[in-house]
């Protein structure tokens, strides 16, 4: 156990870098309890990654060290940070469970490795150990020295700001639609007969004209049974439709239409002989089929219109005994396109901010607006707070709306009330489940908690039931924050072009130590938004990390540049300690 202890506490040592392990082996060795022990501490300096500091190290004890039986050393690593003192471990070690032999001879090297969580006031300061000795009951105090610097805290530059994801609404103001209708008229008669305005048909577009839908076209087709004269029936098909017309028109004039009543929205035609018609309905009928067959042959000739009207007729008969055949040919069918009287985006407006201001109750607000209406209304409040209000009406009314639950649950997240949030959305979850917008907001309320394993297996969920680039981003930040900087750059990469995943994608890189695609992701992310203080700083620190002395001098200025406070990091980043004296590295930090 002891031997153990010790190893774990000259992994400390070697974390703390470079020049607290000269410090330390030259202490260490003109003290005469431990003369020649050194200490080696590994990474130098030490690294920030998942929010933890790991380490390493090893300590050599050589023969005739001083280090005797019946001797104890013990050991604190701390971190300190001006007047904060940061306790990360103590260690104790007996020289009794060595053997004499073995101290006198061979001497002992421990190795061992450690882990401890960053905190912000770590950076900037020193790994330090404060040693003590004692001996046969007799203590002496030893020297402290520095161990390594803390810390590289790059990886803590990814930017984290959550993606929420708001449900879809299904409004639309206007929505295409046809309707159909026919006016039927008897034998020898143009005028419209009172009986056609009870049909259903004809009190819809009445209704239409009413609401005040827009229409875009009316077309009309008036039609004469082929019995009787030409010219007659001609005059029969033209009437019955201008009749239809003529009605129309005063509808729309009654309703207040004015753009429409011109003559070029009616598109108008007249069948004077509908024979098409008229075969449809021989069809249907138990006339001998021989007999079918000479009427289609006498329609398909080139007789006049009179003559084939006399042949047809004596072919079947007479038009008495085909007048069931004759009637329904005595039409004006309607054709009217137009949009649905749906709520503009602006009444609609005007309705949520009465409700908002308090000029209407909540329920006089259920009244005005239909369902989607009112979920659309949410949508178009760009105030959270109002949004809030609005979408806690709709909910009041329509409390089993899964949607209405994610995007409260999403603006609770936006404004930090996280347990708020996760009663909303796992509300939402329960009546609509792998649903990928609530999935992605539950992995935001687990990141935020850092429970980052359920935050990652959420988003995951949520790119598999829609591949969206939020999920995508937000999964790139939990990899980040986990240390996995390969799934985390991929993630990032699958966030496409939504703003800051260039930049966290070249991060990753970095923190991979790939400096070329870093470099590309990162001049990708400065393309993108030229005013990325960030994105030039990490530009920088690849400059420093690939002895690219033009790429950090040119990046870290224009970084400052664009924010001054900067300048104050980069001057205590220990990314950049090697070229922390030059006078260019000075220069850019006052451009």
């Amino acid at each position: 156990m002891k031997k153990h202890r010790l190893m774990r506490a000259k992994a400390h040592y070697r974390l703390l870098g470079a020049v607290g392990l000269a410090m330390s082996a030259s202490l260490l060795t003109n003290c005469a309890k431990f003369k020649g022990t050194t200490v080696s501490i590994s990474p130098n300096p030490l690294e920030v990654h998942a929010d933890s500091v790991k380490y390493s190290g090893k300590v050599t004890i050589p023969p005739k060290s001083g280090f005797r039986p019946k001797s104890n050393y013990t050991g604190k690593l701390v971190i300190k940070n001006g007047g904060q003192r940061y306790e990360i471990r103590t260690i104790n070690i007996s020289a009794d469970q060595y053997p004499k032999k073995q101290l006198k001879k061979e001497g002992v090297t421990l190795t061992t490795q450690g882990v401890f969580a960053f905190q912000e006031g770590m950076d900037g300061g020193m790994m330090v150990a404060e040693n003590s000795y004692e001996r046969k009951g007799k203590n002496f105090d030893l020297p402290d020295f520095d161990l390594a610097p803390c810390c590289i805290t790059t990886s803590r530059l990814v930017d984290a700001r959550p993606y929420v994801l708001f449900e879809q609404h299904t409004y639309v103001s206007k929505r295409t639609i046809t309707m159909e209708a026919l006016f039927q008229f008897p034998k020898n008669v143009h005028l419209i007969q009172p009986g056609e305005y009870e049909r259903q048909s004809i009190k819809d577009i009445v209704a239409f004209f009413q609401k005040k839908f827009p229409a875009t076209s009316i077309t009309l087709a008036g039609y004469a049974s082929p019995e009787g004269r030409f010219r007659r029936n001609q005059f029969l098909s033209l009437n019955r439709y201008k009749e239809v017309q003529k009605w129309l028109t005063e509808q729309m004039r009654k309703e207040g239409y004015k753009e429409y009543l011109d003559s070029t929205f009616f598109k108008v035609s007249a069948t004077p002989q509908d024979w098409e018609g008229f075969k449809q309905n021989l069809a249907q009928t138990s006339l001998p089929e021989n007999v079918k067959q000479q009427v289609i042959q006498v329609i398909a000739s080139n007789m006049t219109p009179d003559a084939k009207e006399q042949k047809v007729m004596q072919l079947v008969g007479g038009a008495k005994e085909v007048e069931f055949i004759l009637a329904p040919l005595r039409r004006t069918t309607v054709r009217l396109e137009g949009f649905s009287g749906r709520l503009s985006d602006q009444q609609i407006d005007s309705i949520a901010n009465a409700f908002l201001s308090g000029s209407i109750s909540q329920d006089a607000l259920h009244n005005a607006l239909m369902q989607e209406e009112l979920y659309f209304a949410t949508t178009r409040q760009t105030d959270a707070m109002r949004r809030e209000r609005l979408l806690k009406a709709y909910t009041a009314r329509y409390g089993q709306d899964h949607r209405s639950l994610n995007d409260l649950g999403a603006l609770a997240i936006q404004a930090g009330r996280i347990d708020e949030a996760a009663d909303y959305l796992n509300s939402a979850n329960r009546l609509s489940s792998n649903n990928p917008a609530i999935l992605n907001n539950l992995g935001l309320v687990y990141a935020a908690r850092k429970e980052y394993a359920q935050a990652a297996q959420n988003f995951q969920a949520s790119y598999a039931a829609r591949p969206t680039p939020e999920a995508a981003f937000n999964l790139g930040v939990i990899y980040e924050k986990t240390a996995q900087y390969a799934a985390a750059a991929e993630a990032f990469n699958n966030a496409g072009d939504l703003p800051r995943a260039r930049y966290n994608a070249g991060l990753s890189r970095l923190l991979m130590n790939d400096l070329a695609g870093a470099k590309v992701a990162l001049e990708r992310a400065v393309q993108q938004d030229p005013n990325h203080a960030l994105a030039y700083y990490v530009l920088a620190i690849v400059g420093a990390r690939s002895a690219d002395n033009n790429l950090l001098v040119t990046n870290l200025r224009r970084a400052v540049q664009q924010d001054r406070s900067l300048a104050q990091k980069a001057q205590k980043d220990l990314e950049f300690r090697k070229q922390r004296e030059s006078s260019e590295f000075k220069a850019a930090l006052n451009p």
